[in-house]
């Protein structure tokens, strides 16, 4: 198990949080990101289920997306927990990828101009 994707997912968590009850993280982005991860973390159970029932799964393309919106900590803990999508190594690339655009966006986000696409969602 690597334990990298865990920790990481925990301490960005943890850190929009602390940071959100300091009044430096706006609250919808707080929702945003675990809603998504706790969707993402679902879907991906319900992944390894249909597999392990050898019925209709979900597309890599979906679970990217979710991860890409937000949901990335939810599915590095379940590919790690789970065990699904851990080995794919062309799977963890684009996850990866996944991950660095979301951050990057995150970044930006608070930026001059990224605060104007904050103040817009309220």
């Amino acid at each position: 198990m690597n334990r990298f994707s865990i920790y990481l997912s925990v301490v960005f968590i943890t850190s929009i949080i602390i940071f959100y009850l300091f009044e430096y993280f706006p609250q919808k982005l707080i929702f945003l990101y675990v809603g998504a991860s706790a969707i993402t973390f679902l879907v991906y159970a319900s992944d390894k289920s249909k597999a392990k029932r050898k019925v209709w799964r979900t597309p890599e393309s979906s679970l990217h997306m979710l991860a890409l919106i937000g949901g990335w900590p939810g599915a590095a803990i379940a590919q790690q927990v789970l065990r699904h999508k851990s080995q794919k190594k062309e799977f963890r690339r684009v996850f990866w990828l996944t991950v660095f655009v979301n951050l990057a966006v995150l970044v930006w986000l608070f930026t001059p101009k990224g605060e104007t696409v904050l103040q817009i969602l309220g």
